[in-house]
């Protein structure tokens, strides 16, 4: 709705700047306000986020001037429908006749009625823009504060919508139309400058009888004014209605509005006594002592404080109202993303162990060139380098796709473009289709809390992000190969490069090349030189040689085949790990993060809802007589 100008600090009366009511937390007010400001503009690409920073603004400017115009008198706004003595009773609060009251004419006000003490300037509210009249009065009832005799809202019809052809200017939250078409009345605008005047009012005094307490036009102006401004409730007519005090309350329950204490008074008598300068009657005087206690003075700045305390704790419960059925959308795209996330990895783990597992011969060539080259020392090392040397005559194999280079020490290939880069990931399980189906899911779950473009992407990703996405999976998985294929060969290699194996090969290897070595010595020095028997020739050399050559081979084959074992094992281990790293998060990161901050916003509101309640738990003061609008909508 459209405000009156905001009064000027700098045209209001100047003070002593107060100190603070006790139990109130400025510091902690000032802070949740700020938090407010950041949470409500916190993610403006989600539709639900731009509703809730939409009413942070409308709210906003009020907060504001509360906090910068503690000092000021307070504005007292009286409401009620035609016909409800609202005039009279502003009459009988001003002393004297200041406001036209009758039953000759309908409605009686027109316009706004301001009644001020004669030492207050009131020309910080800008009356002149809503044609108000201002009247002063000595009456003790208004002395500190400032009255103002709203016009009836129950006596403009309802506003017919122009045709298509019509343009409209909008005044006050509703709308009034030019350019042909008019409203039922052309002079009867009450409601309009009802929503005009009391955005400057702080405190709003509701005047009812037994006949128009339930009056829709007036319930549904003051549920839209209600937010952060304490009420006060009259029934008139005391002297020839019923009480209807508790049915008035519990339909003002029923619209979501507190009301502590309903005053009952006879407006006409309270009137003529007000005006013969008589002791008022006993509602009167209750009424007048209400406001003096709770509007006045000390208990104004109260108001003010805990006026905007109301204001955020509503502004606040409003924003999670409307954000309360998206949260389990929320929860769901959460949710679905991680089961996309699962199932893709799925795909993954299942053809990478494939892979892993048919890539035996290039394990055993990485596992055997680790212990190979740990091995120094000893015949039994000599004999395994000596091997390894042969090998090296031969080119080695290069391995094709993602695994293969890896465990061939080649590196991660270079992404292909076009319909090639999704070919360059088809070996480790993910294909077009697999990833197009992840995000159509994603895309519908998104949907349902209304979280679109720029937020997600489309279920088809166009060429550009296939391109990013495929080399960053690509990088990943190498990365993550690399690390795993290195810490498997490692485990593996340290539960055969022990001391003990080590030396038992040695010893059994070396043991044969003695056992050579010395029937050969024997059969030298002691057949040939002592004995004089003739040289054996080669032959037993060529022998031993060859049995040393095989019992080699048999001790490499045990050791070897002990560093096989349970590879498969191995290898199953090693792709359980693959959820952990994260491989598949560039296919779907967009519908992540907008899980991750859509959720974050919700829970960053929560937080604040928590420190509002913080704050005003330790409001000590109560709030006694003064109704309010409770936290959820009416």
């Amino acid at each position: 709705m459209t405000d009156m100008p905001s009064p000027s600090p700098n045209d209001a009366p100047a003070v002593v700047p107060p100190t603070p009511a006790p139990g109130f937390d400025d510091a902690g007010f000032d802070d949740l306000i700020t938090g407010l400001a950041r949470w409500s503009g916190a993610l403006p690409d989600w539709p639900a986020a731009r509703r809730v920073r939409a009413e942070w603004e409308e709210v906003a400017p009020r907060l504001d001037r509360a906090r910068r115009e503690l000092s000021r008198v307070l504005v007292v706004g009286v409401i009620g429908g035609t016909g409800t003595g609202k005039s009279t009773l502003v009459n009988a609060l001003a002393g004297r006749d200041v406001s036209p009251a009758g039953d000759v004419a309908r409605p009686t006000t027109v316009a706004p009625v301001v009644v001020v003490a004669r030492d207050v300037d009131c020309s910080w509210l800008a009356l002149d823009e809503v044609g108000a009249r201002v009247v002063t009065s000595d009456s003790a009832a208004v002395a500190n504060i400032v009255l103002v005799d709203c016009p009836d809202p129950d006596t403009q019809g309802p506003w017919t919508p122009p045709s298509a052809g019509g343009a409209q200017l909008p005044v006050g939250g509703t709308k009034l139309s030019v350019g042909g078409t008019k409203r039922p009345s052309e002079h009867n605008h009450n409601r309009d400058l009802l929503e005009r005047i009391l955005p400057a009012c702080d405190v709003l005094l509701l005047v009812a009888t037994a006949q128009k307490y339930r009056s829709w036009s007036v319930a549904s102006e003051v549920a839209a004014f209600a937010p952060g401004r304490p009420l006060l409730f009259v029934q008139t007519h005391a002297s020839r209605d019923a009480d209807i005090r508790d049915d008035w309350r519990r339909e003002l329950e029923r619209q979501g509005i507190e009301a502590p204490a309903i005053h009952r008074l006879d407006g006409l008598e309270a009137a003529r006594r007000a005006a013969a300068g008589l002791e008022p009657e006993p509602g009167f005087a209750g009424l007048v002592k209400a406001i003096d206690e709770e509007l006045v003075g000390r208990a104004a700045r109260r108001v003010r404080r805990t006026g905007a305390l109301d204001l955020a704790g509503w502004f606040l419960s409003q924003a999670l109202g409307q954000l309360a059925p998206l949260r389990q959308p929320v929860a769901e795209l959460a949710s679905g993303v991680a089961a996309q996330t699962g199932r893709l990895e799925g795909l993954m783990e299942k053809a990478v162990a494939g892979k892993l597992r048919a890539s035996r011969p290039a394990w055993q060539r990485v596992m055997q060139e680790e212990l190979v080259e740990r091995w120094q020392g000893g015949p039994f090392a000599m004999f395994l380098h000596a091997l390894a040397g042969l090998g090296s005559l031969w080119p080695k194999l290069r391995g094709g796709g993602l695994v293969g280079r890896i465990l061939s020490g080649q590196g991660v290939p270079t992404v292909a473009t076009g319909d090639g880069a999704w070919q360059s990931i088809e070996e480790i399980g993910l294909a077009e289709a697999d990833v197009e189906q992840s995000r159509s899911i994603l895309v519908g779950l998104a949907a349902r809390a209304t979280i679109g473009e720029p937020m997600v992407g489309r279920a088809r990703l166009d060429e550009r992000a296939v391109q990013t996405s495929v080399g960053t999976l690509m990088e990943r998985t190498g990365h993550w190969l690399v690390g795993g294929v290195d810490r498997l060969v490692a485990e593996r290699r340290d539960r055969v490069d022990s001391p003990l194996m080590h030396g038992v090969c040695e010893v059994l290897f070396g043991g044969l090349i003695v056992a050579v070595l010395g029937r050969a010595a024997w059969n030298f020095f002691y057949g040939h030189l002592w004995q004089g028997h003739p040289l054996g020739g080669l032959g037993f050399l060529e022998e031993a040689l060859v049995w040393i050559i095989l019992w080699g081979l048999f001790l490499r084959w045990i050791v070897f085949a002990r560093l096989r074992a349970g590879l498969d094992r191995d290898i199953a281990g090693l792709v359980t790990r693959l959820p952990g790293a994260r491989l598949v998060d560039p296919f779907l990161h967009d519908f992540a993060a907008a899980a991750a901050t859509t959720a974050a916003f919700l829970e960053t509101g929560d937080d604040l809802a928590r420190r509002h309640a913080a704050l005003e738990s330790r409001v000590v003061e109560g709030r006694s007589t003064l109704g309010r609008l409770k936290g959820h909508a009416p």
